[in-house]
């Protein structure tokens, strides 16, 4: 049992059948729950939808190597072997025992792999819709409660997510600078400094001195080589640095925090990058990211709804 959890949820057990590694050893009794939905000795209960049933069919079929309508022992070391998991004889033949329900020595499709396969993909699917349910709910918080403190350790795991984003040539380009109390209201002054009403200049500056956290991000420049090729690395990491961004914006709404992605005019100035320790040759500031706790009062926090005017049809261009 615990080797059908190591060799079918494992990362490489993914790109081989596509289903996300969703399932860990803490997840036995679910997976022992759900595996068999049956009212009778004949009858499988399932809600697989007609597309992944087609794909559990072809999983199938690509282990039933010699095309015999069911997956025999031999078949499914052939299966750990093509998925570089080091499984024993015994190991091997549990795991084989914990799919073969009747103990026939066959795993037909119907009976035992569907109901397996339907226990997986009912996770899946769960996941898949917390994670697409989170891409498509973040918003931008525009007010914060500045009564409320965001612990470091979000902003670590936020982090940690950024750092996790795609990157070409994994050149980590990016900085994440916290800024303190004393800097954020260093930054605020000079804000203001350049708003000329004096009244509109004060609100402004009071308005970022309570913004909670503030987080600026940089992107590494690269040096002009003379062969075109540095300003495409450097569109690239600037690109990997957006994408750590939107990581890091997702990872703070799960945890109930909200953020807003600025990059005003000031953020661009000599002073800034003085003011946060930048050094203009070397990096460029990609923005500042705000965050804390929305505010339930006065503030224009609300879920857009359709502010997006282009749809997927739109957007999506489709080629033979």
């Amino acid at each position: 049992l615990l080797l059908c959890f190591a060799a079918t949820h494992d990362m490489r057990a993914q790109a081989f059948t596509g289903i996300s590694p969703t399932f860990r050893l803490n997840s036995c009794p679910k997976f022992e729950k759900n595996t068999i939905r049956r009212s009778n000795e004949n009858t499988i209960l399932s809600a697989m939808p007609p597309e992944e049933y087609e794909h559990a069919r072809e999983i199938f079929t690509l282990i039933d190597t010699d095309n015999s309508g069911t997956i025999c022992a031999s078949e499914l070391g052939d299966l750990l072997t093509k998925l570089a998991i080091d499984a024993s004889p015994p190991e091997a033949q549990a795991l084989f025992a914990f799919l073969d329900k009747d103990g026939s020595g066959e795993i037909s499709f119907e009976d035992e792999f569907q109901p397996w396969y339907d226990s997986i993909l009912e996770s899946t699917l769960q996941n898949r819709d917390i994670v697409q349910q989170t891409l498509l709910s973040r918003r931008t918080v525009n007010n914060f409660d500045a009564s409320l403190h965001v612990s470091d350790h979000v902003l670590n795991r936020a982090i940690e997510c950024a750092i996790a984003a795609p990157n070409h040539k994994l050149t980590e380009p990016w900085r994440f600078i916290k800024l303190g109390k004393e800097t954020v209201t260093k930054i605020a002054t000079l804000n203001a400094q350049k708003i000329q009403d004096p009244e509109k200049a004060r609100k402004k500056r009071e308005r970022w001195e309570k913004i909670p956290g503030w987080c600026v991000v940089t992107s590494k420049l690269t040096p002009d080589a003379g062969d075109g090729e540095s300003n495409i690395l450097e569109m690239e990491d600037y690109a990997a640095t957006c994408c750590a961004v939107q990581n890091f914006m997702l990872s703070m709404w799960v945890e109930g925090v909200g953020t807003k992605w600025t990059s005003g005019d000031i953020t661009r100035t000599q002073e800034f990058a003085d003011l946060c320790g930048i050094q203009m040759s070397d990096e460029q500031v990609v923005g500042c990211i705000w965050y804390g706790f929305a505010s339930t009062t006065g503030g224009k926090n609300e879920a857009p709804q359709s502010n997006r005017k282009k749809t997927l049809k739109d957007v999506l261009t489709e080629l033979p």
